[in-house]
């Protein structure tokens, strides 16, 4: 029908084609190759269709959300008035601003059609080839459909590598056909991205635009004493007036600015920069400079800054869950624990039990093979592994950003939370509305999965949570119920696909132990990761069928959790 998704339905189809006599199943296969590469144009235009109509339409998935995005961003450059008021901390919504105020708004508008609706489809497949030529000189083997694809359903995925600089230094054919070789077919339907949350967060601050509050930290920290977490305590100007030497070092940063912007440490009471904090104290938040936990510390670098972790969470009709986490770990005698910018690193934490997996730095995700990432198991300068160790207090942080999202911002679909791990315990930092999401460490769908359980809800949470609100798509009840049957098609394809090429690792691993039982075939490793990657998509997409099914059962209702606010009174194995 008009409301489905063309892949699912056209590889249901070809499946359903009976060969018979020697032979058959290769035709079978052949069919349904051919069948996905003529219909993903179809579902492409298809999909720009329903953006222009904006009716009809209950967008699931990442190539619906990436497109979704894109435009809802495009069409809001300016943003709203009651957005610059309220969220103006948001890089979104500053970066909007500019867009909008210069000639390059109206271009990249006029490019965004002209690229989606002709060049794209229409003169991709030549630079794809010109791609796929490129890729072998440089060692690497790109299918021309394969990046067509990509570049039409995920342009976010293209375009992450070349603005975070992979394969730094080898060209553009190495950054592109990295690209293409990093994200499998279940990360082009169903891997989340930074793209896409900036989309669903201009939505949530025009929603509730005065959930902009809780990214001013001054703001932030009277929200967490007024419900009772933990935080650190800004200094006003009385006591900044009266330091003694005992209160030193201190730790000064902008109040409305994101990723350590501005930030210092203060040495000395006659710091020139105190004056700023004096003279505006609604600008500037100085605190005492907090130290990290003792036990924590053996695994961090000498001399770390504070290294904190990042908790998102997501809002679910049950109320808050953790969506993605990690800690950061900054490089000795840095500021902040700004692990890409600075020589720190970055590793995944199991949601579920608190316990470190792997990491990754900058160097690694952009001088190495991205595709092993994250691979790291000790921190850059530190001795002593912190892959396998269980964050302390975890479920007690977990529960205070949860408290935290559900009565300081019940509006916002997901924020992403600062703890800092001190010896008087967790610490609640501060609030992101707007925060990066796991593949900038190599992550992807697989890990993400097996890590983070939430992550493959994520899409119906998004789909229920956007349901009925401005500069969301309207549908119709029996719209709705004909979009999730083509998910559910969608996800079982892609599931059997993703079976079958599990069973085609197994296979090529069996062969290589038969010939080298000592294992040292340096293609083992890669095989490894893959077979891992593979069994995480196969826990994700079943995990995911099972939601969708149940709520294609129950009439595909929404029924939001009811929550209440708090206003401010002041202002893998060890996986």
């Amino acid at each position: 029908g008009g409301d489905s998704h063309c892949v699912a339905v056209w590889c249901a189809r070809f499946e359903g084609v009976k060969g018979a006599g020697k032979g058959a199943g290769k035709g079978r296969e052949r069919r349904k190759t051919k069948g996905r590469t003529m219909c993903f144009y179809f579902d492409h235009f298809q999909r720009m269709a329903r953006v222009i109509r904006m009716t009809e339409w209950w967008p699931y998935g990442a190539p619906d959300m990436n497109i979704l995005a894109l435009a809802t961003l495009l069409r809001n450059a300016p943003p709203r008035e009651e957005a610059l008021e309220a969220c103006s901390a948001s890089k979104v919504v500053r970066q909007l601003n500019i867009l909008g105020s210069t000639a390059r708004g109206p271009l990249l508008k006029a490019f965004f059609w002209l690229g989606f609706l002709f060049i794209c489809p229409f003169l991709g497949p030549l630079f794809a080839c010109i791609l796929t030529i490129g890729a072998l000189f440089k060692g690497r083997l790109v299918w021309p459909w394969t990046a067509v694809r990509l570049a039409l359903f995920r342009c976010d995925c293209f375009m992450y590598p070349i603005i975070e600089d992979w394969e730094r230094g080898k060209g553009a054919f190495a950054v592109l056909s990295q690209a293409v070789r990093h994200f499998s077919e279940v990360d082009m339907y169903r891997m989340y991205s930074l793209f896409i949350r900036a989309g669903h967060h201009l939505i949530d601050v025009y929603s509730c635009p005065s959930h902009g509050k809780v990214q001013d930290k001054l703001c932030f920290y009277a929200m967490c004493k007024d419900i009772g977490l933990p935080c650190a305590a800004p200094l006003g100007p009385e006591e900044l007036k009266n330091l003694q030497p005992k209160d030193l070092p201190l730790f000064m940063k902008p109040s409305n600015e994101q990723e350590a912007v501005g930030a210092k440490v203060v040495e000395r009471a006659d710091d020139p920069d105190l004056q700023k904090a004096i003279d505006k104290p609604n600008d500037w938040v100085v605190q005492k400079k907090l130290r990290n936990s003792d036990f924590l510390r053996q695994y961090f670098p000498k001399n770390p800054p504070l290294c904190g972790m990042r908790i998102t969470t997501v809002m679910t009709k049950s109320g808050p869950e953790v969506l993605e986490s990690w800690i950061r770990i900054g490089a000795e005698g840095a500021v902040a624990d700004c692990p890409f910018s600075a020589g720190g690193s970055e590793f995944a934490i199991n949601a579920k039990t608190g316990v470190v997996w792997q990491g990754s730095s900058e160097k690694m995700i952009k001088l190495t093979d991205s595709t092993m990432e994250p691979s790291l198991k000790t921190a850059n300068g530190a001795s002593i592994p912190i892959s396998g160790v269980k964050i302390p207090a975890w479920e007690e942080s977990v529960e205070m950003c949860k408290k935290a999202h559900s009565m300081m911002a019940k509006e916002s679909f997901t924020i992403g939370w600062d703890v800092a791990h001190t010896p008087e315990g967790p610490l609640m930092v501060e609030a992101n509305l707007i925060s990066n999401v796991g593949c900038f460490m190599g992550l992807r769908y697989g890990t993400m999965s097996i890590l983070w359980p939430r992550v493959p809800l994520m899409w119906l949470d998004l789909c229920d949570w956007m349901e009925g609100r401005r500069d969301w798509p309207s549908c119709s009840e029996k719209a709705k119920k004909r979009c999730i049957k083509a998910a559910i098609k969608e996800s079982e394809w892609l599931l059997r696909s993703t079976q079958k090429k599990k069973a085609g690792v197994e296979k090529r691993m069996k062969a290589i132990k038969e010939k080298d039982p000592e294992g040292e075939n340096p293609s083992l490793k890669t095989l490894e990761k893959d077979l891992m990657l593979r069994d995480g998509e196969i826990v994700g997409l079943s995990l995911e069928l099972n939601h969708l099914k149940a709520k294609l059962a129950d009439g595909g209702k929404v029924t939001q959790a009811t929550q209440t606010t708090q206003e401010p009174s002041g202002v893998l194995s060890n996986v």
